[in-house]
Formats: structure tokens, C-alpha cells, sequence
């Protein structure tokens, strides 16, 4: 069965096989800014609210791609509808691995221009997914 961490763990693994996706992180996105080589493109995490009833917990999550923009607009489109597809394809391959998790459509595309260290365009997919919810975890093997 899934933990919260194995859902986290196991994007980021989906998101590194993508081409050209050269860092998978989470946690806090402004995080960024302490990496000072960092490589584009990057695949990262960042929590939202999560739900949790009886039988399943609802981890809501948004998935970021972000590249390096040159601040022309041919770059920016480019990079926006890369991201959308490169999302699709880590959630993809993610619930191919894991077709116990339900994902809850549909997801969320927001388009965003953002000063890190770099000047970087991306996009974000916010996304629910539904795991059954874990009663007893033996949180030492992590």
C-alpha cells in the first residue's frame, strides 16, 4: 500500500524519466533559489490540502515543470505547451505503474512566468489522488 511519501517519491522517479527533466524535487518550490547550478528543466512538488475519511485519503498536489525562459514569447509558448505534455505524460506513466490509485479528475493547468535565481516559464497541474487509506505504516523503512 502507498504512503504519502511513496506517492511523492514514486512522481519524482516518473518525472526523471522524461527527457530533458535534469531535477525532481519537493517541498517548498522557493527552494529553488538556494540551487545555484541548477539544470533545467524541473519536475517539482508542492502540497495542498489533503482529505481523509474512513476507507481513503485524498492527497492533493501540484506538479510544476519549470524551464529557463528567455522572455521572448516564442520561448514561453513553448515551454507552457511542453510542460502540459510532459505532466501528462509523468501522471500517466505514475498511474501505469499504480492503477490502485485513483486519480481525481479533472486536473488543473495554470501557466506561470517566475523569477528563481533564474528567469524561468512553466506550468503547474493540480491533481488529486485517492489511495486507500493507510492504518498502520512502519515508518522506519524510511
Amino acid at each position: 500500500m502507498l504512503t504519502y511519501w511513496d506517492v511523492i517519491e514514486e512522481l519524482k522517479k516518473s518525472a526523471l524519466e522524461e527527457p530533458n527533466i535534469n531535477f525532481a524535487g519537493s517541498k517548498d518550490i522557493f527552494n529553488l533559489n538556494s540551487i545555484p547550478d541548477i539544470d533545467y528543466d524541473v519536475f517539482y512538488i508542492t502540497p495542498n490540502q489533503h482529505r481523509w475519511d474512513e476507507d481513503t485519503i485524498r492527497y492533493s498536489l501540484n506538479l510544476y515543470y519549470i524551464s529557463r525562459w528567455d522572455e521572448t514569447d516564442n520561448n514561453q509558448l513553448i515551454i507552457h505547451s511542453r510542460g502540459m505534455i510532459k505532466l501528462q505524460n509523468i501522471v500517466n506513466r505514475f498511474n501505469d505503474r499504480f492503477p490502485e490509485v485513483q486519480l481525481n479528475y479533472p486536473g488543473t493547468f495554470t501557466l506561470f512566468y517566475q523569477k528563481f535565481k533564474d528567469m524561468t516559464a512553466g506550468v503547474y497541474l493540480t491533481l488529486e489522488f485517492t489511495l486507500p487509506s493507510v492504518l498502520a505504516c512502519d515508518y522506519e523503512e524510511y
